[in-house]
């Protein structure tokens, strides 16, 4: 920056000295020129002489001198060899000047003299002027970047490990203002991508500690049925012969034990299904029909269960199967826990979700002894068979999960409610039935059709 204001303010010296010096030369040029018209216009009357010539003409910093009189005669003053500047040409007139020269000069020395003056005040001023420019210079840079080094602290305090640091800026209408922006955005998406890498490997190992988990349950749930089958397998062997009552036995435990790893199996391929992403065969459904089929199925299973269906028939989109699997669930779950001579409320409603979506809801309460509020959460981890209730004692502990995992494909979920009591109807005593657990179902409704 000194270089460009040293130079700058040569160039301007160099543009006025010479700005200068043409002025002076012009001015004189003209004084001249005007002085030798008027030595003319005076020698043209033949009563004026060289003396007059030489008084009316040569004032002030204007000389002149004439030479080549007819008596060899010179008036006034020769202008100098150096340092003068003249105009010469012979007298126009027919008198006793005829055949004279007239001369008229200036000096050159205060020109001279003025233009020493004046690159002197150019080199003074310019150097004041780059010195104070230089020293303001300074000064503003200084304010003006200061912000850079605020920045550049809070940047070594980030790379040392100091998160949510920002540059803050003040004013983003500036050069550093807008940097300082920018840099904020930035730190806001790297720490921003940092925080998701974070979460993502939190639950990538989390992932993978609960598949470890559940191949380790899963192994420990299947030994016991095949334990079970090989021991009957192995007994059923050495049966000796005619031992018809004990290889009937046997057989029969046989095929329980083998439907029961049966069953375990197809849970856990069905869990591991829900958990890749189930292939949803969406089609318009009427979850009334569907609880009614439960029912009616139930019924089959525990002939003394009173199976209750209420409310409307609800439409919706939905997959069959992954729909009819989260309804057995959870009607297996609440036929579990009332059996044998309980009882069982399907209630069917609807509910604004999230976003004002209208959602169709089904409740499956039982009239069992309930879930403790601390497990009520925890009965939708895999192979979790509460020791207080038989809702999930008898089950393979895969149900829940497996109803969550399908209702939450279809935009909804599975839950635990505890405020139900509104919803059941009087007994045959007109009594108010009290409630053991319910669990609740909500998926995206479609529209609503007439009353169950």
């Amino acid at each position: 920056m000194f270089v460009v204001l040293a130079l700058t303010m040569l160039g301007v010296g160099i543009v006025t000295d010479a700005v200068f010096m043409n002025r002076q030369v012009n001015e004189m040029e003209t004084r001249l020129n005007d002085g030798l018209a008027h030595a003319q216009s005076l020698a043209k009357d033949p009563s004026i002489g060289a003396e007059q010539i030489v008084a009316q003409v040569g004032r002030g910093a204007t000389h002149v001198f004439v030479d080549g009189l007819a008596d060899g005669r010179t008036m006034g003053d020769p202008p100098p060899q150096d340092q003068s500047r003249f105009v010469r040409l012979p007298l126009e007139t027919s008198g006793p000047l005829k055949g004279a020269e007239v001369t008229i000069w200036e000096s050159t020395e205060p020109a001279i003299g003025a233009r020493r003056s004046l690159d002197g005040a150019l080199v003074l001023v310019g150097v004041l002027g780059i010195v104070g420019a230089s020293l303001l210079t300074v000064a503003i840079t200084d304010v003006a970047l200061k912000p850079l080094d605020v920045m550049a602290d809070r940047a070594n305090r980030i790379t040392e490990g100091e998160r949510g640091i920002r540059m803050a800026a003040t004013h983003t209408d500036t050069e550093v203002g807008r940097t300082a922006a920018a840099i904020d955005e930035m730190l806001d998406e790297l720490e921003g991508a940092e925080i998701r890498a974070r979460a993502a490997e939190a639950q990538a190992r989390a992932s993978a500690e609960q598949m470890q988990r559940f191949l380790s349950d899963a192994a420990h749930e299947l030994k016991t049925p095949m334990a079970g089958i090989q021991a009957a397998a192995e007994s059923l062997i050495q049966l000796p012969p005619g031992a018809d009552e004990d290889r009937e036995q046997l057989a029969f435990l046989l095929g329980r034990e083998a439907s029961r790893g049966g069953h375990l199996v197809n849970s856990l391929l069905e869990a591991a299904r829900v958990d890749a992403g189930p292939t949803l065969n969406m089609e318009l459904l009427d979850l009334g029909d569907l609880a009614l089929a439960e029912q009616r199925r139930l019924q089959l299973v525990y002939p003394n269960l009173e199976v209750i269906v209420q409310g409307d028939n609800l439409l919706v989109n939905a997959d069959r199967q992954g729909i009819t699997s989260v309804l057995r669930n959870l009607v297996d779950n609440a036929g579990r826990a009332a059996a044998p001579d309980g009882w069982i409320v399907i209630d069917l409603s609807t509910e604004d979700g999230q976003g004002g979506i209208a959602m169709a809801v089904l409740r499956v309460v039982d009239s069992g002894t309930g879930i403790a509020p601390e497990d009520r959460e925890r009965v939708f981890d895999r192979l979790v068979r509460l020791s207080s209730t038989a809702t999930t004692t008898k089950g393979s502990g895969l149900g829940l999960p497996i109803a969550r995992g399908y209702a939450r494909a279809h935009g909804g979920d599975v839950v635990y409610r505890d405020d139900v009591q509104e919803l059941l109807p009087l007994d045959e005593d007109g009594q108010v039935r009290q409630p053991g657990a319910c669990f609740e179902m909500s998926i995206p409704l479609a529209r609503r059709s007439v009353a169950a």
